[in-house]
């Protein structure tokens, strides 16, 4: 995609604005690899930092989520049946490579709740964290009351 950027005698000005747009359009890549459980996000402040770095072993779309279920017929995901999984995926909302919201009923007929926290540690989010958000769901950009719903700080940033 081209960005106009009009002339301007300040280039400081124009740096930064070529900068944004850069930072914008950057694609991490995911990595196959061991979730890296040392830097899991504990607050909502480290998610943010998490979501805006350039970690590529965090889930950041829903095409990432297929990417590790197929590479690992061991895993978690591997183990729920695929119209679940299905569900589960299109329950999925991203912004700015991080999960905002996620609807996580599908999870519960075939992981056990130890195994949903392994799946939400692909988005970079440990235990109590996966706990805080609970219950929620982004609506308007806000996270509000909703049952079988996840909703992080990404909702209210996005």
């Amino acid at each position: 995609m081209a960005i106009l950027i009009p002339r301007s005698d300040d280039s400081d000005a124009r740096r930064a604005l070529l900068h944004q747009h850069a930072a914008a359009q950057r694609e991490v890549i995911m990595s196959i690899t061991e979730v890296d459980k040392t830097r899991l996000a504990k607050t909502a402040k480290e998610f943010r930092e998490l979501a805006s770095s350039s970690a590529d072993w965090i889930a950041r779309s829903p095409e990432d989520l297929r990417q590790l279920r197929s590479s690992d017929r061991r895993s978690a995901l591997a183990r729920i049946p695929l119209d679940e999984f299905n569900l589960f995926v299109e329950g999925l909302k991203f912004d700015k490579g991080a999960l905002t919201c996620a609807y996580y009923k599908p999870l519960m007929s075939s992981l056990t709740l130890t195994e949903i926290f392994d799946v939400f540690e692909h988005f970079g989010m440990d235990r109590e964290f996966t706990l805080r958000t609970l219950e929620y769901s982004c609506e308007n950009r806000k996270c509000e009351f909703n049952f079988w719903y996840l909703c992080t700080i990404a909702c209210e940033v996005s």
